[in-house]
Order: structure tokens, then C-alpha cells, then sequence
């Protein structure tokens, strides 16, 4: 039975003047004169509102929100008070001047900014330095507060949901297509959003994630390196496929869930009948990895150094190979960031050295692909705290066999590994 999320609120409310107000002063801090955001999560995270608009940011100064379109329902939805209905660059340039800003270093978020909105600004901002703010922005973002926590929680409880729907609907015959409707379906009537965020401006996917079963596990297709199944065709080439279930058959879904706008992602792989016992093998060393991962994950410590912890525990357990990837490609990463996108920073992988903070949220996601077997993979999300990390969500971390008539079995205990790590990556 689909069960609808309580989130309590009809909307969730933010301290939005203590967000503009962090954003302002890490602009100062950076020699910025001002900033002008444009990127609808960005918006929302700090306005309240996720209609078209442009907000204008500068230091010392109240805040403007120019609406593009739909003024009325911006002014409304906003925690700006000064909200003016205009698309032009020249509006936001006149009111620089006003404020007796006429040169210096502008932000926008450069890394996801149109390039036609980029010459735009150049030709309506001839004497400023066009600099990209997007950094700061998302690494504010970063550390949730208490109220995006709670939303990112209820969106993590929502898997129970897709867990309960692929144990009832995996049956030999069905296809990974009717898998999906099944899970898209209960998703949608508990309240998820239908879609997903995502900065990359070539990323896609689909709302119930991506389905791939058999020998599908093994193709890496259409974005970033992962359990992504080849969809329907060439044009959509990630995602559930017409292939259809057979005994013996492993199943993976990995999927974001976007509830009020902030995303859980959750990835689990399940067998159909009896598993084999190099399944059983290799979903104990996929836990394992998981284990020793969401173990070090504290505050003080580097995104790269968790990484290595994973590449060395994988070599170790004597399956770097199949770690992330195989043939030579392998995913650089075994976790991320998430909050109002699905894939947000820090990424836990091996170029990034961002200091990890209480408040921070990840999904951390090993897995091991190998044309020999597929692919088994477990994802789950965790909330930094000051002693550690919390895991969120309540389905157990495991591969699950499924009998095709409703029921399953975890093949790994609940209990955490007792696995020590590698002695070189805990120096």
C-alpha cells in the first residue's frame, strides 16, 4: 500500500535573511561587489521562491528579486521584500548604479549559466569583471541546517517505499519497464516531486531512477560512471529497458528521490531465487566497503582521504577491478553530496580536499561491476554530526534475495563489519 509522507508543514520555512546574509559576506570576503543568481535551486535556497527570477546580492545592501515572469507568484513566494517584474540585465545595471556600483567584480554562477545569458551580461555590464560565485553558493549549501535535514530524512524514508514495491513486483516475466512504473507509480502518490535535480547541464534521469537486471548490469551508458541501464533506445540510452526477468537474474535501481525539493539517493540490487554463492561473496564485500566508508566519514577529515580508504580496502579485499567500473573505467568517486540537487559537493573522490563539517549530508554509494557477474551495489545516505555520521532511511544495507512471490532475504546482517580498515589508509 502506498502510504503518503507526512512533512508536517504544508511548505518548509527557512531563515532565509541568515542565508542571504552568509552569502553576502563570503562575497565581501572574496572582493565580489555583488552577485546575481539565476539558477532555480539556488534561487530557492535563498529566496524562497524557485519561479524565474534574478536576485541581485550586495554586500551591506538589501536584497532585489527581479522577476522574469510570474511576478505576482514570486512576490508571494519570496522572503525578498523588494520584488520588481523585469527580465532586463539593464534594470538590475541601473540599480548597481544606484547603489553607486558602477565597476568592480560581479558573480554569476558561471558554471551553470547559458552561455547567450553569459554575452548578455558582458554587453549590460561592460565595466565589470564577470567572476564565477557559484563555489561559494554550493559550499554554503553544503552544510544543511536543521529544517533540510528533516526534508532530506523524509525523502530517505520514501525508499522503504520502492524497497516494498520491487520485493511485491520482481517475478520471473516482468520487465524492468514494468518495474519502473511500479516504483515511479508509489513514488509519485507519497509525494515525489516526479523530477530531478541536477547541476550538469548533460545529466538526466529518469524519476524512479535508473532499473538495469542480467547482463544490462554491466553497461555504463549516458552519463556518469554507474549502474545505469540502457533505457529504451539510443536516444534516451540509461534507465529500465523492455528486458525481462528470469531466474537467477540480479536487479539493481539506483535513484534519486526528490521530496520538497530535496533529494535521498538510494541505490540496492536484489536476486531473483536462489543466490549463487559468489553473489553471497560479493554482497558481503560490497558491505564491507560500505561500512568502512560511512566509518570514516566525520567531521575534520578529507573528501580524498575517504576516498583512498575505499580504493585501499578494495585492493585488499582483492577486488580493485571490479571497483567502481571495470575495463579500465572506473568511477572516481564513492560518494557525494546531496541536498536541493541529486550531485552536489563535496565529492568523495580523490581531487577533492574540502574538509568534511557536522551538517553535511552524502549518499555513499560503492559497487562492483564486472561483465562476469553485472553488478551489486549498495548506496545509502548519511548526516555528518559532531561524533560522526547517522545513517538516514531504514531498509536494511544489504543485496536481498526476492522468491517472485512477495517476499525477501537479506544476504548480509544489519550489524556493522567488524572488518578493520587498511593500515594505510587510516594514516
Amino acid at each position: 500500500m502506498v502510504r503518503p509522507l507526512d512533512l508536517g508543514e504544508e511548505e518548509p520555512r527557512f531563515d532565509h535573511a541568515r542565508r542571504l546574509a552568509h552569502l553576502a559576506t563570503a562575497l565581501a570576503d572574496e572582493g565580489i561587489a555583488a552577485a546575481l543568481i539565476s539558477q532555480p535551486q539556488d534561487l530557492y535556497y535563498l529566496s524562497g521562491t524557485a519561479q524565474p527570477c534574478n536576485l541581485l546580492v550586495v554586500p551591506g545592501a538589501e536584497p532585489v528579486l527581479f522577476a522574469r515572469r510570474f511576478a505576482d507568484l514570486a512576490r508571494a513566494q519570496s522572503a525578498v521584500a523588494d520584488v520588481r517584474e523585469s527580465a532586463s540585465f539593464a534594470d538590475v545595471a541601473g540599480e548597481l548604479a544606484r547603489r553607486g556600483l558602477t565597476a568592480g567584480r560581479l558573480g554569476l554562477e558561471l558554471d551553470v549559466v547559458p552561455a547567450a545569458l553569459y554575452r548578455g551580461a558582458l554587453r549590460a555590464f561592460p565595466t565589470f569583471e564577470l567572476v564565477d560565485c557559484a563555489a561559494l553558493l554550493l559550499a554554503q549549501r553544503a552544510v544543511k541546517d536543521p529544517q533540510e535535514v528533516a526534508l532530506l530524512r523524509a525523502s530517505a524514508s520514501a525508499f522503504a517505499l520502492v524497497h516494498e514495491t520491487l520485493v511485491q513486483g520482481i517475478a520471473p516475466g516482468r520487465t524492468e519497464l514494468e518495474l519502473a512504473a511500479d516504483v515511479e507509480r508509489a513514488l509519485r502518490l507519497a509525494g515525489h516531486a516526479g523530477l530531478v535535480a541536477q547541476r550538469r547541464w548533460d545529466a538526466a534521469l529518469q524519476p524512479e531512477g535508473a532499473i538495469a537486471s542480467g547482463p544490462l548490469l554491466a553497461t555504463m551508458s549516458g552519463g556518469p560512471i554507474t549502474v545505469s541501464g540502457v533505457g529504451l533506445t539510443r536516444a534516451t540510452p540509461f534507465g529500465a529497458s523492455h528486458r525481462a526477468l528470469a531466474p537467477g537474474d540480479l536487479l539493481n535501481i539506483d535513484l534519486g528521490i526528490n521530496i520538497a525539493g530535496y533529494h535521498a539517493d538510494f541505490a540496492r540490487t536484489y536476486v531473483l531465487g536462489e543466490p549463487s554463492d559468489e553473489v553471497v561473496r560479493l554482497a558481503a564485500i560490497v558491505r564491507q566497503l560500505e561500512d568502512a566508508v560511512i566509518g570514516a566519514l566525520r567531521p575534520g577529515v578529507s573528501a580524498a582521504s575517504v576516498y583512498r580508504l575505499g580504493v585501499a580496502l578494495a585492493q585488499e579485499l582483492g577486488v580493485a577491478d571490479v571497483f567502481q567500473g571495470h575495463s579500465g573505467t572506473h568511477g572516481p568517486y564513492v560518494g557525494h553530496g546531496i541536498g536541493l540537487e541529486l550531485d552536489e559537493p563535496p565529492v568523495l573522490g580523490p581531487r577533492d580536499e574540502t574538509t568534511l563539517a557536522a551538517g553535511m549530508v552524502l549518499a555513499v554509494e560503492p559497487k562492483l561491476i564486472s561483465p562476469a557477474f553485472g553488478a551489486v551495489n549498495l548506496e545509502d545516505d548519511v548526516v555528518l554530526t559532531a561524533a560522526g555520521c547517522e545513517l538516514l532511511g531504514d531498509v536494511p544495507r544489504s543485496v536481498f534475495a526476492v522468491d517472485g512471490r512477495g517476499s525477501a532475504e537479506p544476504l548480509t546482517p544489519d550489524a556493522p563489519s567488524t572488518t578493520a580498515t587498511p593500515a594505510e589508509a587510516r594514516a
